[in-house]
């Protein structure tokens, strides 16, 4: 233990997160033993039907999740789990939403921006306790929050999110072409991209760094193992992890979260391909908004941003050898952490890297059965890798294990479909579709059965809306 650190603090959290852990690992071999077998997925084409349905499951879950505010409404990603307005989660919400009411998908954003800073920054989570009479947010991650100083007097967290929500911006003026609301929100937008180019390269590379993992969005992503010096192959890789993550809330609240301190004192510093795809898509969205309403010179300025962001991209992340890309983390002695997941797959996201280069994420990678490419897709983790280890509480950690997540399928076919490869966004569209029709929307499901996991009645499922929308337009009633 550093010289420092208060003892009666460590050995609280210690307590605490060793009780929730053992609590977990008390019901892991009954979970385990409630692995289902899989459920064959028609080879049937998506019918209206489909749609109909979908759109309905979703319509329910998302009103059980909403939340009205004084200045508009929001929605929890599942009320009783995770009760807090995430940044995010927003971003993914609002584009499920452009697809049933634009108009509530454009106060969920302008509502988290009405929490941005002045300097532009937007908060990983805010705690809707502090907007209104709401109980909060009784997750694990907000109880270790909130015995900590990482709130402030508007109840956000001190720590930032991938701007999805950026990218539903553009997604809600494509729907209703609300020339007045993009008018209050363009600025807004903008402050906050040039607050992750400004205080957020901490490599000088023009890429943007995370000092927390859970900044990341994927936040026990097995690429960052290496950095953290955590291995999940042995029963103490996840009570490390709980004590870990909570540790690390504290050892960045000591310099208030400075990021030019976090460069100097280099405990996680990471440049996380995920957080930076979506950042040059939500900068390629600035660029595509004002384009819209006449701005060609901002419009020139982030397309040129975006493909200075790409080149080092290329340049940095790349390795040839592997045909993807890995995150880079070590600011003093950079490397890359070569751990393959679908996070290696979403520089496709931004259109912008090399056509070879995405032939080989597809051809490789996305479209390899003993990687991606299953009977339910898309793994978040590559299958040949997790077939050489045997993770402890996979389902308790998030992003570990066999697990696949709806944010990355939609990002995987918005991927497909910018380099032409329409039959396979079509054909992850509709496993996506009948997995989610079997199970309902849930935080995640199991590659290896279909079988929905993790909190029930979550919101980032019906992101299926905009996927059938976009790639079987043909059944959308």
């Amino acid at each position: 233990m550093k010289k420092g650190h208060n003892r009666r603090e460590f050995f609280r959290d210690g307590v605490i997160s060793g009780a929730v852990l053992a609590t977990q690992l008390r019901s892991a071999p009954a979970a385990a033993a409630k692995l289902k077998e899989a459920y064959a997925i028609s080879e049937g084409p998506l019918v209206p039907e489909d749609w109909r349905r979908l759109k309905a499951m979703s319509e329910r879950v998302f009103s059980g999740n909403r939340v009205i505010l004084a200045n508009g409404t929001v929605h929890m990603p599942s009320a009783g789990k995770y009760e807090s307005l995430f940044g995010w989660d927003s971003g993914w919400q609002a584009i499920a939403m452009t697809r049933m009411d634009p108009a509530i998908a454009a106060s969920e954003i302008e509502v988290l921006f009405s929490f941005q800073e002045d300097n532009g920054r937007v908060s990983h989570n805010t705690r809707l306790c502090a907007l209104e009479e709401n109980p909060g947010d009784d997750s694990l991650k907000n109880r270790v929050l909130g015995n900590s100083t990482q709130w402030d007097e508007m109840g956000r967290s001190a720590m930032i999110d991938p701007p999805s929500y950026i990218i539903a911006a553009e997604k809600i003026y494509a729907r209703t072409q609300d020339r007045e609301w993009l008018s209050r929100m363009l600025p807004r937008l903008e402050a906050c991209l040039d607050y992750l180019s400004r205080e957020r390269d901490l490599f000088g590379d023009g890429l943007i760094s995370v000092i927390h993992p859970w900044e990341t969005g994927t936040d026990s992503s097995p690429a960052y193992d290496q950095l953290l010096g955590l291995n999940f192959n042995t029963p103490l890789g996840a009570p490390l992890r709980g004590l870990l993550y909570p540790r690390l809330l504290k050892f960045n609240a000591e310099f208030n979260w400075d990021p030019p301190e976090a460069k100097q004192r280099n405990r996680f510093v990471l440049e996380d391909i995920c957080f930076n795809s979506i950042t040059v898509r939500a900068v390629l969205s600035a660029a595509n908004l004002n384009r819209a309403i006449g701005e060609t010179g901002k419009a020139e300025e982030f397309s040129n941003r975006a493909s200075a962001m790409v080149a080092a991209l290329e340049r940095i992340n790349w390795v040839e050898a592997e045909g993807c890309y890995f995150s880079r983390y070590d600011a003093k002695h950079p490397q890359l952490a070569l751990r393959t997941t679908a996070s290696s797959l979403l520089p496709m996201l931004t259109g912008l890297i090399r056509p070879e280069r995405a032939e080989r994420i597809v051809t490789e990678h996305l479209t390899n059965p003993q990687e991606f490419w299953l009977p339910f897709v898309v793994s978040f983790n590559a299958k040949d890798e997790l077939d050489r280890e045997k993770v402890y509480l996979e389902d308790l950690l998030l992003w570990r294990g066999h697990c696949i997540w709806i944010n990355m399928n939609w990002m995987i076919t918005e991927a497909l479909l910018a380099y032409g490869y329409t039959d396979l966004a079509r054909e992850v569209t509709r496993r996506t579709a009948r997995m989610i029709l079997h199970e309902g929307l849930y935080e995640f499901y199991d590659f290896r059965n279909g079988q929905g996991k993790g909190a029930a009645d979550f919101n980032w499922p019906g992101l299926i809306l905009d996927m059938i929308a976009v790639t079987w337009p043909e059944i959308v009633a």
